[in-house]
């Protein structure tokens, strides 16, 4: 099926000098929204290059691969995306376009729960409402395939970004700081006497799962998110594992982990701590930094949550800088949103 389209008569303020017909001065357009055209790519990874300049510079991400990957996908009428979909990998890059031209970005993840992320509007199209009509064509669509929340994070001290999800009912549930650390580190955390780690698996997160939704449940759901890793991931470049820590039988925590062919670094996701985090964070830590090392991974990203920052010292210890805090955002959807 094609992407779904919506469309949002606007009436822009005219560019100084710009001739302009209509009441009080100001020209109507007339915006479209939808899924990114192949022809389009270009013009999108442009807008989202210049708005991350600075967390691409942090994470040493390689935008102009994802590129060409996109493009890919979208040849032959989408063809690849589509199979990829029917393969249990869903995700969707809206544009906003007006003229042919595109004036906003924002990319969609279908995972459990789906997640929001990198939305940039032209500098010159900015404050007349694109990234808002952007995240509410992206609710609508998500509300169409039974969604019940997505997720998003947005930097600390981004404050007109937070004031955008606040004005579309985005609401903060946490935060999580992201220390960088060269690999190997200068220290490793010893795994605790009578801990043991393994490979997540299926029924490990299962257990691992919250049964009703609120603010601390919201918060371990978004962590085993990260180990969500149907296999077509790794097609187009994106490698995702998990490990447990236990200690006679019992789970004491979940950490997930993921690789890419688009940043040079490995990001070690913020744990699920069950019990014990004086054994189960150094246990998982150890063994998440020694799976990058054995990958050859020259850079770790060590997403750390608010409740496990008396951890901080140790990731410093490692050689760990901090990179910055952002802030875990969520919009309810349906009649949840409502509720």
């Amino acid at each position: 099926m094609p992407p779904s389209r919506s469309h949002f008569p606007r009436h822009y303020p005219p560019s100084i000098g710009a001739r302009t017909k209509g009441r009080c001065g100001l020209r109507f357009l007339s915006m479209e929204i939808g899924g990114i055209r192949r022809e389009e790519v270009p013009r999108a990874t442009a807008l989202l290059r210049e708005a991350f300049a600075e967390d691409l510079s942090s994470w040493r991400g390689d935008i102009s691969r994802a590129e060409r990957v996109l493009r890919l996908l979208l040849s032959w009428n989408r063809l690849p995306l589509r199979i990829l979909g029917a393969l249990g990998l869903r995700f969707e890059v809206w544009v906003a376009r007006e003229d042919g031209e595109v004036l906003g970005v924002l990319g969609q993840f279908n995972g459990h729960p789906p997640i929001l992320s990198g939305i940039a509007v032209a500098p010159g199209a900015r404050r007349k409402g694109i990234a808002k009509a952007l995240l509410r064509h992206a609710f609508a669509d998500l509300e169409r395939k039974g969604e019940e929340l997505v997720l998003g994070t947005v930097r600390t001290e981004n404050t007109p970004a937070l004031k955008l999800c606040a004005s579309v009912g985005m609401q903060p549930f946490g935060t999580v700081r992201i220390y960088s650390v060269p690999l190997p580190p200068r220290a490793l955390p010893e795994i605790p006497q009578g801990v043991g780690v393994r490979r997540a698996s299926k029924d490990d997160v299962a257990r691992l799962k919250p049964t009703h939704v609120d603010r601390d449940s919201l918060r371990r759901l978004s962590r085993l998110n990260a180990a969500y890793a149907p296999w077509p991931l790794r097609l187009v470049g994106i490698r995702r594992s998990a490990i447990v820590a236990e200690s006679d039988g019992e789970l004491l925590g979940f950490v997930a982990l993921q690789m890419g062919r688009y940043w040079e670094g490995g990001t070690v996701q913020a744990p699920v701590i069950a019990r014990d985090e004086d054994r189960a964070f150094p246990a998982l830590l150890s063994s998440a930094i020694a799976e990058l090392v054995r990958h050859r991974v020259s850079q770790a990203f060590l997403v750390l949550p608010h409740e496990l920052r008396r951890f901080s010292p140790l990731l410093v210890r490692m050689g760990g800088e901090l990179v910055g805090e952002w802030v875990q955002l969520v919009r309810y959807l349906g009649k949840a949103h409502g509720a």
